[in-house]
């Protein structure tokens, strides 16, 4: 009777362990895996499918060889895009590290320089109306910080190192340069007050 109750036991935990394992997200339940969308051009598995259905094609009636000459030249205009693909992704490195170059050595070339330009934007004055203020001052160096290209200016009026984005340059020169006045609001007249009491 014991031997019984233990096969009994070990078919109940057998069972359960079945059940406890969890299915594998990435294959299906016969273990083919599952591509996702966006990720199906894969030369390895082009060439594994195109493999798979030779070796399970019907002995009696075969796939035509045409068939396999134009999925043979599908997957050689596809290893050559994949191939461009790559090449292109390296110029575009090269052409943005050779623009980075270029704007950084013109920044560099500011040091010692006076400039004008637009103040750095105060946080929580982004969306702001309001006209943008300018800034002048004298640049001491130069840094890129996130792709973006920063000159960092002793600002005339302060005396304090401001970050200042190198697009948002105005004006360059030897001498300091005098801030333009800010324009003053228009005067009331009689007109002005009439106007506003209607």
């Amino acid at each position: 009777m014991s031997s019984i109750n233990t096969r009994t036991n070990l078919n109940t935990q057998t069972s359960t362990q079945e059940v406890k394992q969890p299915k594998s997200a990435s294959k299906t339940e016969n273990g083919t895996p599952i591509i996702e969308q966006g990720k199906e051009n894969d030369k390895d598995l082009f060439l594994k499918l195109l493999v798979a259905q030779m070796q399970n094609q019907d002995p009696f009636s075969p796939q035509d060889p045409t068939q396999y000459v134009t999925q043979l030249a599908q997957f050689n205009s596809l290893e050559q895009m994949m191939s461009m693909n790559d090449s292109l992704e390296e110029l575009m490195g090269a052409a943005d590290a050779i623009f980075i170059n270029s704007a950084m050595g013109s920044a560099t070339a500011l040091i010692g320089k006076n400039i004008e330009a637009y103040a750095p934007v105060e946080e929580g004055m982004e969306n702001s109306e309001e006209e943008p203020k300018k800034m002048t001052g004298k640049v001491e160096s130069t840094h890129i910080k996130n792709g973006v290209i920063y000159i960092n200016v002793r600002d005339d009026k302060t005396g304090e190192l401001v970050e200042v984005s190198y697009g948002a340059l105005l004006k360059v020169s030897n001498e300091k340069i005098e801030p333009e006045p800010e324009p003053k609001p228009e005067p009331e007249t009689d007109e002005n007050t009439k106007n506003k009491g209607e």
